[in-house]
């Protein structure tokens, strides 16, 4: 009864193979129809803005060169306005604003006189001149009365109590300590004296000296008075309760200056530079604390938004938006990544394991774990089989328009007895001994004339190409021709100027060596192998980005390489680095928006929290894939807010720590936005880094075991 069952079960097994097998079969066949029809899509894309043609095509086109003329109006206008060259005494411009509810302050036009502008820094009075000739000599004298000598209708009676003087030339400044007085109020009045001749050598009188020569009735004189008033505190505060600390309040009623437009382009400069360091917040604050205008310095901070909005985030949209038909699933990443390596293992004489492929598809990354046998044909080293795969599976993620990071690991599964390849002695047999040597030394012959052909060949080839001999080697059996060569380009700067790559090179040679070779192959196929000794910048093109792991999280990502000019403004170290810390972010946050969508990137690039402005905004709607119509717009309303926000809230800011003691700090805290801003980004760089190859080493420890 067993022996008539057996039969029938091993016949039904067979026949559930031969359906898995013919299951898969169909699947993978499926599959490729699906592949190939996404890759024909995105290598014929029609016309492409900046590509093939010139002429804008899609709203995002439209965007880009708006963004481009914006950006060219923007900075080409605070550049001729800090230059001065164009109405650089003009102060139009903050006059018609100044009083309006753009600028509640007024401001008055102090550009044809003499004046003296004075704040409190860290609770001293600071005094410059303003508008005094660079050819003039001048000086600065400071007098400074208790009130208690004024009198009941507020007239001083009697001498100062301090005296400052400084001589010198042109516009001059000068400080009052804190120390040098006792709590109380006091009223100063300031006196800058100037003369056009300069030879009358106020920088080189002392103070009694410049204080009895400034009464001098021919002198030009410019006076400003104003009040302050002292006192020492003890009370909670940023300084710490119980803590003591001596304040000092500046009362002056007078109106702030007019900025001309040249002082306005060069706060311009400095805006945009404090955004670009420490963001928003910290321009925000350092300009609020110049009492720049609010109208002007919410101009400079939406300027700066519109232009990195209108021109990265389209060049970002076109890097990494892919359409839903082109999206790759799981299921079709395994089958490109298996395929791929299949012509690839094809063209290195290795035998895959098709079926231990391991592939680990996730937001951040592709991670793929590759085990291999080699062939008696394979003579390229592991490293150079790892490099090959490698730059297969990102040319092929270039053209699917993949650009999450890709981690290989491939693993040698070859005996260590050096062979590269196992024998099956139980098919060799009994070696039978023979006393004919002819057919050795013929071979040997042969051999020698193989060598001799390959050196004269490649003798032109390394002149041919400019590089030199760093090895080069032929050995051949009765199947093959095997050559090795390693070289190097002789050429200085070769990294940068070194154009082919090894694949060409190594094509050429091939080609070279069949046609010189062809009466001596006797049938034999060619296996040819070069490497360059140096690594140049063609080799490596293939990667638009590499990140390298740290000795705890070990590992090499790359990224596939886009061309044209997103290519080559996105994927640059700088701007390579910045991208994928944005991407990251926008990934971590993109729970939120899927649950609030438009509204909720409007809030997002609103709120004042590090990270969270209109770039990380434009890629969080791309990870989301919101429109590209509807991401513009929520980044430029969550902008606009931010930066209006900010800039009529600064002054206020300040007050308030004024009023709290506090206002010593501002230079502090500015610092610290500073800071916390290089923090963010720097903790954003390292928990990405570790998510990155934490999880992938965890992968591929899992996938050896």
């Amino acid at each position: 009864m067993d022996e008539a069952i057996l039969p029938s079960t091993t016949l039904e097994t067979e026949e559930k193979h031969s359906t898995g097998a013919s299951s898969s079969s169909e699947a993978d066949d499926r599959i490729d129809v699906e592949l190939d029809r996404i890759r024909d899509r995105r290598e014929n894309p029609g016309q492409s803005f900046l590509y093939n043609t010139v002429v804008p095509q899609t709203f995002d086109d439209y965007t880009l060169v708006f963004g481009l003329i914006a950006g060219l109006v923007f900075f080409g206008s605070v550049t001729i306005a800090s230059s001065g060259l164009i109405l650089g005494d003009s102060i139009a411009i903050d006059d018609s604003l100044s009083g309006t509810p753009l600028d509640p302050n007024d401001c008055v036009d102090k550009r044809g006189e003499v004046w003296v502008k004075t704040w409190v820094q860290e609770d001293n009075l600071r005094i410059q001149s303003n508008n005094v000739p660079t050819s003039s000599s001048s000086a600065i004298m400071v007098l400074v009365w208790n009130e208690s000598v004024l009198d009941s209708e507020g007239e001083i009676e009697g001498d100062a109590e301090i005296t400052l003087a400084v001589g010198g030339s042109g516009d001059l400044s000068v400080e009052l300590s804190k120390e040098e007085l006792d709590d109380g109020d006091y009223k100063i009045l300031i006196a800058v004296i100037y003369s056009e001749d300069n030879s009358t050598g106020w920088s080189e009188l002392s103070e009694e000296e410049i204080t009895e020569k400034g009464n001098d009735p021919l002198l030009d004189i410019s006076y400003k008075d104003l009040e302050i008033e002292l006192h020492t505190s003890t009370s909670s505060s940023l300084f710490g309760s119980g803590e003591t600390h001596r304040k000092m309040e500046k009362i002056d009623e007078e109106t702030r200056a007019c900025m001309t437009i040249q002082d306005m382009g060069i706060w311009g400069w400095i805006l945009m530079g404090a955004e670009w360091v420490g963001g928003r917040e910290t321009a925000m604050l350092t300009g609020g604390n110049a009492e720049v205008p609010p109208w002007y310095m919410a101009m400079i901070s939406l300027g700066m938004s519109v232009f990195f909005l209108c021109v990265q985030y389209p060049l970002m949209h076109r890097l990494y938006h892919r359409d839903s038909d082109d999206m790759l699933s799981s299921e079709q990443m395994t089958r490109l990544i298996s395929r791929t390596v299949e012509n690839a293992c094809k063209r290195l004489h290795i035998k895959p394991d098709l079926e231990s492929i391991q592939v680990q598809d996730r937001a951040i990354s592709v991670d793929v774990f590759l085990p291999y046998s080699s062939t008696r044909k394979a003579i390229m080293s592991p490293i150079e089989v790892k490099g090959t795969i490698i730059k297969d599976i990102l040319n092929e993620f270039r053209i699917f328009g993949e650009m999450r990071p890709l981690q290989v690991k491939t693993v040698c599964t070859d005996s260590n007895d050096g062979s590269g390849e196992t024998p099956d002695f139980d098919e060799i047999g009994e070696v039978r001994l023979s006393d004919d040597y002819s057919v050795f030394f013929s071979s040997i012959g042969q051999f020698g004339k193989l060598e001799e052909a390959f050196r004269e060949s490649m003798s032109r080839w390394f002149r041919k190409h400019d590089v030199a001999d760093y090895g080069s080697a032929i050995m051949a059996d009765e199947d093959a021709v095997f050559v090795r060569v390693i070289y190097r380009p002789v050429m200085k700067f070769a990294y940068f100027l070194f154009k082919p790559t090894f694949e060409h090179l190594q094509g050429d040679l091939r080609d070279q060596l069949g046609s010189d070779l062809e009466h001596l192959l006797e049938g034999r196929e060619l296996v040819v192998s070069a490497r360059n000794e140096k690594s140049t910048l063609g080799d490596r093109a293939v990667a638009g980005r590499v990140e390298q792991g740290s000795e705890e999280h070990a590992g090499e990502a790359m990224v596939a390489k886009r061309d044209g000019i997103p290519g080559a403004l996105l994927q640059n170290p700088f701007m390579g680095d910045i991208l994928s810390s944005v991407e990251y972010v926008a990934q971590k946050n993109r729970k939120r928006i899927d649950k609030y969508g438009f509204w909720g990137l409007i809030v997002f690039v609103w709120i004042p929290f590090m990270a969270s402005g209109v770039l990380v905004g434009a890629m969080l709607g791309l990870v989301a894939r919101m429109r590209f119509q509807r991401v513009l717009a929520a980044c430029f309303v969550g902008g606009t807010a931010a930066s209006v926000t900010w800039a009529y809230t600064a002054r206020g800011i300040i007050e308030v720590m004024e009023r709290y003691h506090a206002e010593a700090f501002i230079p502090f805290i500015i610092l610290l936005a500073i800071g916390f801003t290089w923090l963010k980004i720097r903790d954003n760089k390292r928990h990405r880094r570790e998510e990155l190859f934490k999880e992938s080493m965890s992968f591929f420890a899992g996938a050896s075991e």
